[in-house]
């Protein structure tokens, strides 16, 4: 088959979400498959950002004019507008394959408490 979005494997897919993977694939970047398809259409569809978390994704979208947004950030920013608790959801991220920083994590960590006064 043709290319895979990265959404394929999530358990269940919210109605508003659209599937949709590049109609043509960069040359190898040396990253995995889910990152270049990510890249690739983010390219495609003249998008000023993309949600990636690996270190090598995110330059080779830096170096492409995407800016490389992580996981914590987009937390973060849903935190700070009340969308969601972030120490919660931090807690939630952990019992999946997802793999944080803890240095990072922990910075990330005092500021939302030094925000809420905890």
């Amino acid at each position: 088959g043709g290319p895979r979005c990265g959404c394929a494997g999530l358990a269940s897919v919210p109605a508003w979400a659209k599937m949709q993977g590049p109609l043509v694939l960069l040359p190898d970047m040396g990253l995995d498959p889910g990152e270049t398809e990510a890249i690739s259409l983010a390219l495609e569809l003249k998008l000023p950002a993309i949600l990636i978390d690996e270190r090598a994704g995110s330059l080779a979208a830096q170096q492409r004019g995407i800016a490389p947004i992580g996981t914590l950030n987009i937390l973060l920013s849903a935190d700070t507008h009340g969308f969601l608790n972030f120490q919660q959801a931090v807690e939630r991220l952990r019992r999946t394959n997802f793999h944080i920083n803890e240095s990072l994590l922990n910075a990330v960590l005092e500021e939302v408490r030094a925000r809420k006064k905890l």
